[in-house]
């Protein structure tokens, strides 16, 4: 399977500049899809008149999942409210990223890219990459802090940094730093001038391979 991890952080961070975020963690009812109406199997039963059960499919689709084709020109994102929280947070951008990825098919690789999409919008690499240069340690407990993330998804995004770095840059990188720049100077600024000026030196070495 081939996979273009740049084109999908690509589409995370254009989401989050399109939603006008500006600090993290995001809350869950933040979370937005164009043209797409995200509504809680709760809300949902109550007005259609079907059980949980029955729209869970007997709770095989426990979390959330998305929905086309009740009308035309109609997609929906339903999920649990009771389990409103970091693992829910994942499970709708998971959601939003099958959108955001054009996916038609629900196979292995489409799982994959949706996963890679809400660890990016939920976490992106490039403010994770900001704030450690400015000398903060990027550990478990850090990312669980700071993003909001579940210890399961914080694990994996460790994972993935340990493996790959910041090697998934992309066009969008220094326009999403601009728009938490508040945020980031607010909660994490730097705590010496070395690590703030090596922070802007890889940015220019970065600048010149383009």
């Amino acid at each position: 399977m081939k996979y273009d991890w740049s084109k999908i952080t690509s589409s995370a961070y254009l989401t989050l500049l399109e939603l006008d975020l500006h600090e993290f963690p995001i809350p869950a009812n933040k979370i937005k899809c164009k043209n797409v109406m995200i509504c809680s199997y709760q809300k949902y039963s109550k007005k259609t008149g079907c059980s949980i059960e029955k729209i869970t499919l007997g709770h095989e689709l426990d979390d959330a999942f998305l929905l086309k084709g009740l009308r035309p020109g109609l997609t929906m994102i339903l999920y649990d409210k009771e389990k409103y929280g970091a693992r829910l947070k994942h499970t709708l951008w998971h959601e939003v990223g099958h959108i955001k990825c054009n996916h038609k098919n629900h196979g292995e690789q489409e799982e994959i890219e949706a996963h890679f999409f809400a660890a990016q919008a939920n976490a992106p690499n490039v403010l994770i990459k900001a704030i450690s240069q400015r000398g903060y340690a990027i550990t478990i407990p850090f990312l669980m802090e700071c993003f909001g993330l579940s210890e399961e998804a914080a694990k994996k995004k460790k994972e993935y940094l340990n493996k790959y770095g910041f090697e998934h840059s992309n066009e969008y990188d220094d326009v999403v730093l601009m728009q938490f720049n508040d945020y980031i100077n607010r909660k994490y600024p730097p705590k010496t001038t070395h690590f703030f000026d090596d922070y802007y030196d890889d940015m220019e070495r970065e600048r010149e391979k383009w």
